[in-house]
């Protein structure tokens, strides 16, 4: 099992070379079919008027900003993937929101895995993109990398952040192909004697045993968080491992995403600086 369709999540120009170089980086390589997806408000009423109906000098110029958007992103991609040499293609799409991420949910249910780039707002000319819709119901994993992270290689040192919970499992088994490409894997569970589906006695001990049997090599670390939230620890640990990747589930259940998603996952999506793989 490799990847091998891989959906780029666009909002401005400045995500292409992070995100390409990110799927690039990634097992297989070149070989892998890049499709570049993104949104743009297919109608304006409502962001230029919430009470009155806007003028049609309004609408125009609204229009106008996002076909310039849309053409602006589309030719940095297209000169990207053309100058890498790698299979792509780009999927342009008009919806009410506009969201490149939540736009892209039917593209993302036929790749292997996503990958996105969370948007700095200070400096991107960039809608807001939802990628917490991208991330629970596009039914794939998401590669996340921060704003200010470059990937220049594949990911050696990876660290799995482990709870025993289904969301956990479903992100260690997503990540098996860079989990095979990397040279040191470590679990870390936080608190496991406050975990319900850990075995306390021997925290981690079984998944590492599993993934020792596809040939991946693991130790485990389990830490107190004290007086440290989950996200703290983990951030921590990214820095005292020097890992280039985290692993871990996102947590909470979809009916109560924007509260759960505020929490751990949330955190540490902000706070660390490595690519995160998630999963749901």
């Amino acid at each position: 099992m490799t990847y091998k369709t891989v959906l780029a999540v666009i909002s401005c120009p400045n995500d292409v070379e992070p995100v390409l170089n990110a799927a690039l980086n990634l097992p297989a390589g070149r070989d892998i079919h890049l499709v570049g997806c993104h949104g743009e408000p297919s109608q304006f009423v409502m962001m230029a008027a919430p009470i009155d109906m806007p003028d049609a000098a309004t609408l125009n110029a609204l229009y106008e900003e996002a076909d310039k958007r849309m053409s602006a992103v589309a030719e940095a991609f297209t000169k990207a993937c053309e100058r890498e040499g790698i299979s792509f293609e780009w999927r342009a799409l008009r919806t009410p929101g506009g969201d490149s991420a939540a736009s892209a949910l039917s593209s993302a249910r036929t790749a292997d895995i996503v990958v996105a780039r969370q948007t700095d707002y200070a400096k991107d000319n960039a809608p807001a993109t939802d990628f917490e819709t991208m991330l629970f119901e596009g039914g794939r994993p998401v590669l996340m990398i921060g704003s200010e992270t470059e990937v220049t290689a594949p990911a050696k040192r990876v660290l799995i952040a482990w709870d025993g919970s289904r969301e956990a499992a479903r992100a260690v088994q997503d990540a098996l192909p860079i989990l095979k490409a990397a040279e040191d894997v470590q679990v870390v569970v936080v608190d496991p004697d406050k975990l319900a589906d850990i075995d306390s006695s021997l925290p981690g001990a079984q998944i590492a045993a599993s993934l020792d049997r596809h040939g991946i090599r693991v130790s485990v670390d389990t830490i107190g968080s004290g007086i440290r939230s989950t996200s703290q620890v983990i951030e921590a640990h990214v820095k005292a491992t020097n890992a280039d990747l985290l692993v871990m589930g996102a947590y909470g259940h979809p009916r109560l995403r924007e509260w759960l998603f505020g929490g751990v996952t949330r955190s540490v999506m902000r706070k660390v600086q490595v690519p995160t793989l998630l999963s749901r």
